[in-house]
């Protein structure tokens, strides 16, 4: 097949998940045949990455008001590029997230394909109620998006739910595909974590935006007793613009430690997941979460979980084999599971490897390629 996917970011632009979950995705189709090219954001016109095909466009220099108004100029943008390619003979059009809507719709309409829509997550449940003029913006596309997709994609069983209830999408067009990982990236590391912590030190990470989302807020205030039990625990948080990391760490700063807590801003690939694979434990305290692909990379680094029981981390993480289940939103909760593992780095070291076996059988890109694949087939009409 010949696939056109639109993604808002794509690496080395990445903000969220969604670029890590395009470039695996269009890698293993690639490497299963498929021919693949990405109509993403940025600068550069055209590249290849391993058998892939990468168009980027800029929405230029005029200044949006807001992200909708953001997302219908590269939308724009991307329509006027995906017409160049029109001699490409794409045969199917998948779109990633909210933001690439209007452009899918348009393309889908011109270049007469049909579309697959993946939904990562839902505005409703990222912000925790459509409050705004914003959001309600927000979720009229994410609703047109379901509308106008032929097959409509999750990344989690209890998002699939979600979004046929808020959207009402006929189960027959709905289907839910995980996130994967990439195992193999985990196989070179570096010695990184004497960057992070002393040798005496049990390292304790969480990665992620650091906003309301993630549960920053709750890990926070977990913190001081995290510490009280465990004083020779440093916590080291990763990701996050200028702006949150200052507004976190005067946060953290406040109740614990300086030398305790470590913000480290973005880090490049390589030093994150070699840090995954040196953590005691890394710790995912989400609200909301529709998949969680952070559990995946620290089981992949053979390090143990503790995370929400909310949105597919309830499936993710098997309690006492690969991680352990927090309350969502109780950092009492976040603080006596971390405590649990801290106090017995034997048992998580078991948990990891079990984690890896986990990803090893359940989350190679391969696999998620090979269900993408068969969802491409029913939007053709091929079964």
């Amino acid at each position: 097949m010949k696939i056109l996917m639109l993604s808002w970011e794509y690496p080395p632009h990445k903000v969220g998940g969604i670029a890590t979950h395009c470039h695996g995705l269009a890698r293993a189709l690639t490497r299963q045949g498929h021919v693949v090219h990405v109509l993403t954001y940025g600068s550069g016109g055209e590249e290849y990455d391993k058998g892939i095909t990468v168009h980027r466009v800029d929405p230029g220099q005029v200044k949006a008001p807001d992200v909708v108004s953001w997302a219908f100029l590269l939308s724009h943008r991307m329509v006027k590029e995906a017409l160049k390619l029109k001699k490409e003979g794409f045969e199917l059009i998948h779109a990633h997230d909210w933001m690439t809507v209007p452009a899918a719709a348009m393309l889908k309409k011109s270049l007469n394909l049909p579309l697959v829509f993946t939904l990562h997550s839902t505005e409703q449940g990222r912000v925790g109620g459509i409050a705004t003029p914003l959001s309600k913006s927000i979720a009229q596309l994410e609703w047109y998006g379901t509308y106008e997709a032929d097959e409509v994609i999750t990344v989690g069983r209890d998002e699939r739910e979600e979004a046929k209830y808020l959207y009402s999408i006929p189960d027959e067009k709905l289907h839910w595909v995980p996130n994967g990982i990439d195992v193999e990236k985990f196989s070179k590391l570096e010695d990184v974590r004497w960057r992070f912590a002393a040798d005496w030190e049990k390292l304790v990470l969480f990665v992620g935006r650091l906003c309301y989302q993630k549960g920053i807020d709750y890990f926070i205030q977990a913190i001081p007793k995290i510490l009280h039990a465990h004083p020779e625990a440093k916590i080291v948080v990763v990701g996050g613009d200028e702006a949150a990391m200052a507004h976190y760490r005067n946060v953290a700063w406040s109740l614990s430690p300086k030398e305790k807590t470590y913000f480290t801003g973005f880090l490049e690939e390589k030093t994150l997941i070699s840090l995954y694979a040196q953590a005691d434990l890394t710790v995912v305290p989400s609200v909301y979460e529709p998949f969680g692909i952070v559990a995946l990379e620290s089981m992949a680094g053979r390090t143990p979980v503790v995370g929400s029981y909310t949105g597919e981390l309830k499936y993710i993480i098997i309690p006492g084999w690969n991680g352990l289940h927090t309350y969502v939103a109780d950092p009492n909760s976040i603080a006596s599971q971390t405590n649990a593992l801290l106090s017995d780095l034997g048992w998580g070291k078991w948990m990891g490897k079990n984690g890896r076996k986990k990803v090893e059988r359940d989350y190679r890109w391969d696999i998620v390629a090979w269900h993408t694949a068969g969802i491409y087939g029913k939007a053709l009409n091929l079964w």
